[in-house]
């Protein structure tokens, strides 16, 4: 279908709909009117539009050039080509159960009393907690209800392989994850999303597309999610844009199981366990696939590389639906019989110190938090005095991959170790929803230098911390990440950015760097491209989206002769980096916040680190900055929008703004000139409000 076909066929069915809302001659509508009122009245509420071709001549070659310019003196790699880096072998712990239902039944069985979880409520208070008994009563009186209910006259039960919503706010792990091994006991693969707070939400609007292309039919969620969602004058839940028609069905209050029943046989490990939505750059919504293998070996990767073991309790501030949060505190956290304590993020706006105190109150060994707990913790100095950290044998920083995450941990270390904090706790990791847990920080390395000239003096080990849990750290040139090298800068310049290490390779995983546009071939060592995961602890596949799978899961990179490196397939993490010395991984950005302009690549985190490096509570409103790019012609432009103070003065909102060009970006603290890479960038008054959804 040509592009004029696709463009005749949507008028044709705006024009159809348009006449099925305003009422035809026939007397459709509420009133009769004649076929050149109704056309006029449908050109009045549509008008025609000359598409945007018309307006200008695209000369292809010339507009190219002119996009993508060649810069002859621009850097180029100088290392040889890069060597997988290969993981420690996995070694699954001695009376590890086999499996996470297994896992159920036994702490449910033999230690029923133990807690599961405990959530805080608004107030900071202990409100409800999950015990391992009540975790397998209530999972299986769930998978036995969802395998013999009829949820609407004529309809068949769900068997096992369909799938289902889970819609749980925020502020209600236990009753998600009831419903989630619920889910898992009857076979049933459970598609987590986010509550629909309107009828008519954009991000819903992609979620929808996302349930008709699983095939849901049932939502399931808890009496008080469900009141709160819109309903219509019957007192029914509205149909959201965009979404199936759904049965919501509440988990909560359900009758007994039979004795004699059992939950199905367990389905083969190939089957799908659950599904975890994602974005694309575009905002379009796709299900990773993850299936029941991978669920488990990934369990016992986060198991061996963390060192949990039953009776750890863990504070956990992170979303639990998704990603670093799902893993950690609902996945590996029953598989090895643990105590997770959740904080509310609405609590953390009130008492952003709450979850240290619940480290120092249950003597936890393991906090799982975002680079913004940290920065949010420190301001909380009122509360420092009640904090002890002695505990906490593993602080993992869930977007430690992000580079502004950096001067959060060294700020927290900093003021948090006359509390008790060991240096060898903060563990930075990387991740994606396609590749699971790329690297963690957690062992010894030993210290490599690279064979390029320029990177000798790479490797930075902070002082103190020589040895377990080693650290890494550049500093590295901005103008030459542009160009998609790695080039050591002076630190502290306006032109460069500083990374730490996201930790190794997991066990039983190999890491390989690809080249970002054109086919997989291995990068050099000083050469930025996309990480690579072969592994059994990996998503499967886009559902539904073949050709997306294809390009995503079933990567094989290339030699320089162009024969692959060997057999098995590798998946596209999305993030964008290199390998340091002793394996240790950096990552400098994500494919999605890749921004082309004028032939240089520059990333939105590098961008937001730089900003946010020189005093940023001066200039940025806790820390809120969105960095994106927007498309014009063959080229992109950068936009940075930042949010002031509210108190802040007109005057002291304006910021003025420096186009450099090509010299790197920065910020210019004496002036408050925000440095942009080659773009045109626009800082807001104080009345404009951006927030950065990871701050």
């Amino acid at each position: 279908m040509t592009a004029a076909d696709r463009v005749n066929r949507y008028n044709q069915s705006r024009q159809s709909s348009a006449s099925d809302d305003m009422g035809t001659v026939t007397g459709t509508g509420r009133w009769k009117v004649s076929a050149k009122i109704q056309q006029l009245l449908n050109t009045l509420k549509r008008p025609k539009r000359r598409p945007l071709p018309e307006f200008y001549e695209d000369d292809d070659i010339e507009l190219e050039i002119a996009a993508n310019p060649k810069d002859p003196n621009a850097p180029k790699p100088e290392g040889g080509c890069m060597t997988p880096a290969v993981g420690e072998q996995l070694v699954v712990p001695s009376g590890l159960p086999r499996n996470l239902e297994s896992a159920i039944q036994r702490y449910g069985s033999a230690t029923f009393k133990a807690p599961v979880a405990t959530v805080l409520d608004p107030n900071g208070k202990l409100s409800i907690t999950l015990t391992y008994g009540k975790l397998l009563s209530r999972s299986q009186k769930i998978a036995y209800t969802l395998l013999n209910k009829a949820f609407s006259k004529g309809d068949s039960c769900l068997k096992s392989g369909d799938r289902v919503a889970l819609v749980y706010p925020n502020n209600d792990p236990i009753n998600f994850i009831c419903a989630f091994y619920g889910c898992l006991q009857a076979g049933i693969v459970p598609v987590p999303i986010e509550v629909p707070l309107t009828r008519r939400d954009a991000g819903s609007q992609q979620i929808g597309f996302l349930l008709g292309s699983c095939g849901i039919q049932v939502a399931l969620t808890s009496e008080a999610c469900l009141k709160g969602l819109p309903k219509t004058a019957a007192g029914e839940v509205v149909a959201f844009k965009g979404w199936p028609k759904l049965q919501w069905f509440v988990t909560e209050h359900l009758a007994k199981t039979p004795k004699e029943w059992l939950p199905p046989p367990r389905l083969t490990d190939d089957t799908p366990a659950y599904i975890e939505y994602t974005t694309d750059k575009d905002g379009s919504a796709m299900g990773v696939t993850v299936t029941r293998a991978a669920m488990l070996a990934h369990c016992r990767t986060l198991t061996m590389g963390c060192n949990y073991t039953e009776g750890d309790v863990m504070v956990c501030v992170l979303d639990f639906k998704r990603e670093v949060g799902l893993w950690h505190s609902v996945l590996a956290s029953v598989l090895n019989g643990m105590h997770v304590v959740f904080i509310p993020y609405a609590l953390m706006k009130v008492n952003p110190a709450s979850w240290m105190q619940m480290i120092t109150k249950y003597r936890a060994s393991v906090a799982v938090v975002k680079s913004r707990d940290l920065h949010w913790g420190l301001l909380a100095t009122k509360d420092h005095k009640e904090v002890v950290l002695s505990s906490l044998r593993l602080l993992l920083v869930a977007d430690g991959a992000n580079p502004w995450s950096l001067s959060s941990c060294d700020q927290f270390l900093s003021v948090f170790q006359s509390k008790g904090l060991r240096s060898d706790a903060i563990c930075p990791c990387a991740s994606s929803s396609e590749a699971l847990t790329v690297s963690i920080r957690r062992q010894v390395i030993q210290i490599v230098l690279f064979p390029c000239k320029d990177l000798l003096k790479f490797l930075i080990l902070l002082p103190g911390r020589a040895g377990v849990n080693s650290t890494g750290r550049g500093v590295l040139s901005m103008s030459g990440l542009s160009y998609g090298v790695v080039r050591v800068d002076q630190e502290n310049s306006l032109t460069s950015l500083t990374l730490q290490d996201c930790g190794q390779v997991m066990p039983g995983c190999v890491i390989a760097v690809v080249k970002i546009e054109g086919q997989s071939y291995l990068c050099k060592t000083d050469e930025v491209g996309e990480i690579c995961v072969q592994s059994a602890a990996t998503g499967n596949q886009y559902w539904g989206l073949q050709g997306l799978t294809n390009s995503t899961f079933r990567v094989q990179p290339l030699q320089s002769d162009g024969k692959p490196i060997g057999e098995g397939e590798f998946v596209r993490s999305g993030l964008l980096g290199f390998l340091g010395p002793g394996g240790l991984v950096f990552v400098c950005g994500s494919r999605d916040g890749l921004m082309t302009v004028t032939g240089r690549k520059h990333n939105a985190d590098d961008i937001i680190a730089t900003v946010l490096a020189v005093e940023p509570m001066k200039f940025i409103y806790r820390g809120r900055i969105a960095v994106f790019s927007i498309r014009v012609l063959r080229d992109e432009r950068i936009c940075v929008i930042a949010e002031q103070r509210p108190d802040c003065s007109e005057e002291e909102a304006k910021l003025s703004v420096d186009v450099q060009g090509p010299s790197g970006c920065g910020f210019n603290p004496s002036s408050g000139h925000l440095l942009p890479c080659s773009c045109s960038t626009q800082l807001p008054s104080k009345n404009t409000t951006w927030r950065n959804p990871s701050l």
